[in-house]
């Protein structure tokens, strides 16, 4: 029966991250400035803020978006991964051969 609460307290533990995660937001900002993208930790996009002036060339506001989301998102990735690996550790039995 222990072995059942500890697995219920993991459970109870992620869902707690999870909502951590959703309730915690960042900005990440282009390399020249020009985009701002608030995202919450689960990657829900909260707000994008584009300077006017790159709204008269398209594919410089397009590429320019793509890689501002794509460093978001990979912050996302490594932060969500290091919170989990981190509740794990807490959360559950040592069980030889698995390491977190």
């Amino acid at each position: 029966m222990e072995m059942m609460g500890k697995l219920q307290s993991a459970r109870e533990n992620f869902e707690k991250l999870k909502q951590d995660l959703d309730n915690k937001t960042f900005t990440e900002t282009s390399t020249d400035g020009t985009i701002s993208i608030t995202l919450t930790e689960l990657a829900t996009i909260k707000d994008i803020q584009i300077a006017s002036g790159l709204m008269a060339d398209k594919e410089q506001l397009e590429d320019t978006l793509v890689v501002t989301l794509n460093k978001a998102l990979d912050k996302i990735k490594l932060n969500a991964m290091e919170e989990a690996k981190k509740t794990a550790k807490e959360s559950l039995p040592q069980i030889p051969g698995l390491s977190f």
